[in-house]
């Protein structure tokens, strides 16, 4: 692993092993650290994780992490209040993090700090961890989960799939901290994920400069009652300077962006059967997403686990062969899972260009014009690399 991680977790009464898993899942080296000796602990690359305790106990100056090549000081308590913000503002910390904060809202926050170097977006987006009032067009109302807040709109977890262009307004609750709201937009994707759930992106409509004020305030980390609060600007980062080291970027965060991969990547829906290699487990019919000459990208793996070994057989429109891959698991983005091929010669490279200009066999008619429908197969190799 080296002297000097991603990221490094210190952790003296194991309060953070869950952030070490969040960590490695996506795919990013992580050391925790006891802090149980006179040692002093590495500076990581990308991103120090301390305890709220651990924050205060440091010297102020000490750590000061705001510099354009230093890391992202996240800090996890079980406290919020100004003095406090203010205390740990001072120290150079530029997040902090509720100790009852959710799995999902840590892993969003953790994916936009390790890959932000490939999101250029002009605008924060603040994972959330609250229940919301939603109305739609026709009247009907329901309760959902805001899962992140942003200055152009909101993504959150619904009971079912929603129309694009659908009206929807969202009642942000006074436990942000303030008075009650309502934002209002339409629908600009609503997908099922791999995890069966709901999730739908809203992208704000007009709204009056109160809602503006209160809105800007709770994302700026104005508010008490939020689970994870922005405290400073993070350090700017070179693009393109992925902390996996692989090069290879998450596809999901440059989906509205501008594309630098070194190959291109062509929206890829297929069909996708994943087969054990060994034992009795049931095959399971999944969904592909995105596929480049680097690797592509699938949703509703069971149970996989970032380093595990596959085989991808990507089958032709015109009958021929399949072509046959290696594949590393390379990151689980909780929706989708990325693959890594192994060994790209000169000719696999050529089959893979010619199955990405094919012209699908069978299209849905009633389907975004990409979309498209092929058959392929993941099988397992191998179990994980033990990263998780």
């Amino acid at each position: 692993m080296g002297d000097t991680p991603s990221v490094l977790v210190i952790d003296e009464e194991d309060e953070l092993a869950r952030i070490e898993k969040l960590v490695l899942r996506l795919g990013v080296d992580c050391i925790r650290w006891r802090d149980a000796s006179d040692e002093t602990p590495p500076r990581p690359r990308a991103l120090l994780v301390t305890t709220g305790a651990k924050a205060l106990q440091m010297p102020s100056g000490e750590a000061q992490t705001s510099d354009a090549d230093g890391p992202v000081w996240l800090c996890v308590h079980n406290e919020d209040f100004f003095p406090l913000r203010e205390r740990l503002r001072e120290r150079g910390v530029h997040y902090l993090v509720q100790l009852t904060t959710d799995d999902e809202a840590l892993r969003l926050l953790l994916q936009q700090i390790l890959y932000r170097g490939a999101d250029r977006r002009g605008t924060r987006r603040l994972p959330m961890d609250c229940q919301v009032d939603v109305s739609h067009s026709n009247g009907e109302k329901s309760r959902a989960k805001l899962l992140e807040l942003s200055r152009e709109g909101c993504r959150f977890e619904c009971g079912r799939v929603l129309d694009r262009d659908t009206p929807v307004h969202v009642r942000i609750p006074s436990s942000l901290g303030g008075r009650e709201f309502e934002i209002s937009g339409k629908v600009l994707r609503s997908d099922k994920q791999r995890s069966g759930r709901d999730v739908v992106v809203m992208q704000l409509g007009e709204i009056d400069s109160e809602v503006r004020t209160q809105l800007e305030a709770i994302i700026r980390g104005d508010r008490i009652g939020t689970r994870v609060t922005p405290l400073a600007e993070i350090p700017e980062r070179e693009p393109d300077a992925y902390v996996d080291g692989t090069g290879i970027p998450n596809w999901d965060e440059m989906a509205m962006n501008a594309d630098r991969r070194r190959y291109p990547r062509q929206p890829f829906p297929h069909l996708v059967e994943a087969i054990r290699a060994q034992g009795t487990a049931p095959s399971h019919s999944v969904m592909g997403v995105e596929l480049s000459i680097e690797g592509m990208r699938v949703v509703g793996l069971p149970d996989i686990e970032v380093g595990s070994e596959v085989r991808v057989a990507l089958h032709s429109n015109a009958g021929a062969e399949p072509i046959a891959l290696e594949a590393t698991v390379l990151r689980d983005d909780g929706d989708s899972v990325a693959l890594r091929f192994h060994s790209i010669s000169p000719e696999l490279r050529g089959q893979i260009e010619a199955l990405m200009a094919e012209e699908p066999a069978v299209q849905d008619l009633q389907a975004k014009q990409s979309e498209r429908i092929v058959m392929s197969e993941v099988t397992w190799l191998e179990s994980s690399l033990g990263c998780c």
